[in-house]
């Protein structure tokens, strides 16, 4: 019983769910609707190229930094440098002339001498802080240029998107209207479109067929043929008066006429 219970929404799922994605393939091939599904995928995608342009401009803000930073401590190892030698130098000038234990004795010395200690412990340091900045520079940059390669390819993505959104469109939209115009075109036969067609056609020749025999019976086709007549014997009265013109009137006498008159002129005396 609950196998049967199961097997029956079971059922009601696949039904559901093939409404739903007959519903769907409906959307799908309407233009408006892929252009708008288009739409949300460029604005994700413009979102992520957003997020990868931030990231990159703030590695290059830290490359900035960093760089910055490298170039004050080249300068301060410069300037303990200086400080070195100027403590060497004036230990030097102390102790001239005077034993090495003599000169450790004279408070001046010794100053001078805990001066370069110092000096060299914060130059050793800034000297190890120089090279971590350099190699820190030095992968920033090569981090960075990658990731603009990354965004400029990614901007090229965007612009197939955007044309691939303008394909699709007009794919669907020519297809929907085919498919259309096939659906119709084979609807004929089967829709009742042919019968209802025929029925049509001969509704209009039977209007034809009654005007016809209308005009007969109020004596329009009478009146009609009587023009024709009437143009007709216009045309031959012309035709006559044209020959008569050209010819002379002899030719429309009888043979009687024209006899008599061939005799009359064989009888006149010479």
């Amino acid at each position: 019983m609950f196998g049967a219970i199961g097997r029956f929404f079971r059922a009601i799922g696949y039904m559901m769910s093939g409404k739903i994605d007959a519903s769907t393939k409906g959307l799908n091939e309407d233009p408006n609707v892929v252009r708008a599904r288009f739409d949300d995928l460029l604005q994700k995608k413009r979102g992520s190229i957003l997020q990868v342009r931030n990231a990159v401009a703030g590695l290059i803000r830290n490359v900035e930094r960093k760089r910055a930073e490298l170039g004050d401590t080249k300068e301060d190892i410069t300037k303990k440098e200086r400080l070195m030698n100027g403590a060497k130098a004036m230990a030097a000038k102390i102790a001239k002339g005077k034993t090495k234990e003599q000169a450790q004795q004279d408070m001046e010395f010794v100053k001078c001498m805990k001066a370069y200690q110092d000096f060299k412990s914060s130059l050793d340091l800034l000297l190890q802080r120089k090279e971590s900045l350099e190699k820190d520079v030095a992968q920033n940059e090569q981090d960075s240029k990658g990731y603009e390669v990354q965004l400029q390819a990614l901007h090229r993505e965007l612009q197939e998107l955007i044309d691939e959104r303008e394909r699709s469109v007009a794919d669907v939209a020519i297809a929907r209207e085919t498919r259309a115009v096939g659906e119709a075109i084979a609807g004929i036969a089967n829709d009742g479109t042919a019968d209802d067609l025929r029925r049509l056609r001969e509704s209009v020749a039977q209007a034809k067929a009654e005007a016809q025999v209308t005009s007969r019976l109020a004596g329009t086709d009478t009146v009609r043929q009587e023009a024709e007549f009437l143009e007709m014997a216009g045309g031959a009265e012309a035709e006559s008066e044209f020959m008569n013109d050209i010819f002379g009137a002899d030719e429309e006498k009888s043979p009687k006429e024209n006899v008599a008159q061939k005799t009359e002129k064989q009888t006149l005396p010479e």
